[in-house]
């Protein structure tokens, strides 16, 4: 096993070399990310720490893997009836971000307000 010192105590502490092994640490570190679920069982099995897996304040990670999507472990919504068949509006469609829009009837839009930034630098007031 590889060591180094810790610079503290002047003892030999385990290095990680193995890309993997850094991955499980920092996966460790990370524990409440779900992507890191896989790492972190590992690593508490391989240690025999199965004592921290459960339900509870006193657990790092739960017995299953957290429901989620296969694209970078982004939770899914609840199941239920609540947003089914809800789709978004498209782009624009909903009045904001459109020139004029402002509750004060300036604009609102962000090009706008860079116009009106723009303008009142070379001294047009509007």
């Amino acid at each position: 096993t590889l060591r180094g010192d810790d610079p503290a105590t002047m003892q030999k502490v385990y290095v990680p070399r193995d890309p993997h092994e850094k991955a499980m640490q920092r996966a460790l570190i990370q524990y409440r990310d779900p992507g890191n679920y896989a790492l972190v069982k590992e690593a508490l099995l391989r240690e025999g720490r199965q004592d921290l897996i459960g339900y509870g304040d006193k657990f790092l990670i739960p017995p299953r893997e957290p429901r989620s999507n296969a694209a970078g472990g982004k939770s899914l919504p609840p199941r239920g009836d609540a947003g089914k068949g809800v789709s978004k509006p498209p782009r624009g469609a909903s009045g904001r971000g459109q020139a004029g829009g402002g509750a004060n009837g300036k604009g609102s839009s962000r090009q706008g307000a860079k116009a009106r930034r723009a303008s009142r630098k070379k001294g047009e007031i509007k």
